[in-house]
């Protein structure tokens, strides 16, 4: 055998150990990666099972809390007990909201639930304010809150069913999670979305509450006073409307654009124009809409660039009432304000016989270089303005009145004026305004009943004036 023969098989025999050796080490290596991605996606897995878990067995345990709370409820006897009991239900309510929406369920609808939870304990609490005020709960009252203590007592046992599943390994909120929308257009579905599907059945037939609070059923049905009983208009007459609110020199390159289905249903619009400076492709543009019953301007709002101030905050403030009297909203006056990149947002009131109208509000924006109208939005006027309330009797005096604030405040102006509550019900209250430590308050007292209905802190700032 040649060298060359004898070099070329023994570089044959020690490739074929190497190549047996990199075989070996290559399928450890392999085998090793695949054990601890193995691992790391199970620690993953058990990590997102706990994020989901930990809300959900919050989320039963503040369900069981409110059940036996309303219970208890039915036996309260007194405002002390009644205050401490709605106190419990309304902030268990909430952290039970809260842990709801943490679940990786959104895809199911779930309204009726978290509109149950939301309601259980603003309901309650409306009850203490009324036992705090020496008036009795009523029969119908104490029913409604054995109707809300079957529900959440049917709430808490699904619940608790899915708490056993959980326990037992059946259902895995990971999953959920990690299959999103597809995972659930298979035949079977997932035993977590059926378990919750089932409690949202059980809301099918939860009533309406209504009641003196934010999220009682009647908000929801309110429907805008300027808007009642009026004419429907097309498209076309919508644009007409917008035409004569900007003027036809502004609104000459009108376009309709759509339609918005709010609370208000509007048409919309948009113009679009060149700005002062002429530059080509400095566009500025209005949008605007316009109410589809009786034709209304809902809110305006013009893109204008402005870098001048020339106006201080009294001339733009005459400058806007001048706007609002000559679009057919009189009587208003303004209240607070904010200064902002160049614009005043400026709010108006109704007045009726010298007396605010809170509830009657229109915002609107002026540009502070040369006093045009920016922005405009007429929502809370189109749904409660009246020419002519027909106010209650003010049963109260303001000498009466002034003995309910705290002396503390150093009152310095009192008058009278139409709040909205929570619950969007108004009451006819003395404005206190007075001092306290240097800050700016006002104090309502209901005119009727002496109740001291709100307390607000006004809030002085370089660039306006603002309530909290």
């Amino acid at each position: 055998m040649s060298i060359r023969d004898k070099l070329l098989d023994f570089k044959r025999r020690l490739s074929d150990r190497h190549m047996y050796s990199i075989v070996l080490v290559t399928a450890a290596v392999i085998a090793g990666a695949g054990i601890y991605q193995y691992k790391r996606a199970l620690e993953y897995r058990n990590y997102v099972e706990n994020q989901y878990n930990r809300p959900f067995h919050e989320l039963v345990g503040y369900v069981e809390d409110i059940e036996v709370s309303l219970e208890k409820g039915m036996l309260v006897n007194s405002p002390r007990q009644m205050a401490v009991l709605s106190s419990e239900i309304w902030r268990k309510a909430a952290f039970a909201q809260a842990n709801l929406g943490q679940l990786p369920i959104s895809h199911v609808q779930l309204d009726k639930t978290s509109k149950f939870l939301a309601q259980v304990g603003d309901y309650t609490y409306s009850l203490s304010k009324k036992a705090m005020d020496g008036i009795e709960i009523t029969d119908k009252e104490y029913a409604q809150l054995e109707k809300l203590q079957k529900y959440s007592k049917s709430l808490s046992e699904g619940l608790a069913n899915m708490q056993k599943e959980l326990y037992n390994g059946t259902i895995r909120f990971g999953e959920l999670k990690q299959k999103g929308n597809r995972f659930f257009q298979k035949e079977a579905k997932n035993i977590a979305v059926t378990h919750m599907e089932n409690i949202e059945k059980e809301f099918q037939e939860y009533p309406s509450l209504i009641y003196d609070g934010p999220f009682s059923d009647h908000i929801d049905r309110i429907e805008p006073r300027m808007l009642k009983g009026g004419k429907e208009l097309t498209e076309e007459q919508a644009k007409e409307k917008a035409i004569a609110f900007l003027g036809k020199e502004k609104a000459k390159n009108i376009e309709y654009t759509g339609e918005s289905n709010g609370s208000i249903p509007a048409y919309t619009f948009t113009v679009k124009t060149d700005t002062e400076s002429g530059k080509k492709g400095s566009e500025r543009s209005i949008t605007l809409a316009v109410t589809k019953v009786n034709g209304y301007i809902l809110w305006m709002l013009d893109n204008k660039n402005v870098t001048d101030t020339n106006l201080d905050i009294d001339q733009a403030k005459q400058r806007v009432k001048e706007f609002l009297d000559s679009k057919g909203f009189p009587n208003m006056k303004e209240s607070y304000y904010l200064r902002n990149n160049g614009v005043a947002t400026i709010n108006y009131a109704y007045v009726q016989d010298e007396i605010v109208m809170y509830p009657d509000l229109i915002k609107v924006k002026v540009a502070l270089d040369n006093g045009e109208i920016v922005g405009f939005e007429s929502q809370g006027y189109l749904m409660t303005h009246q020419d002519k309330r027909e106010l209650p009797a003010i049963k109260i005096s303001e000498e009466e009145a002034r003995e309910k604030i705290n002396p503390r405040l150093k009152i310095e102006s009192t008058r009278l004026a139409v709040i909205p509550l929570e619950s969007k019900r108004e009451v006819l209250c003395y404005e206190f305004q007075g001092k306290f430590n240097d800050r700016d308050f006002l104090i309502y007292i209901n005119a009727e009943t002496g109740k001291e209905e709100e307390i607000l802190m006004l809030m002085e700032t370089p660039n306006g004036v603002l309530t909290m």
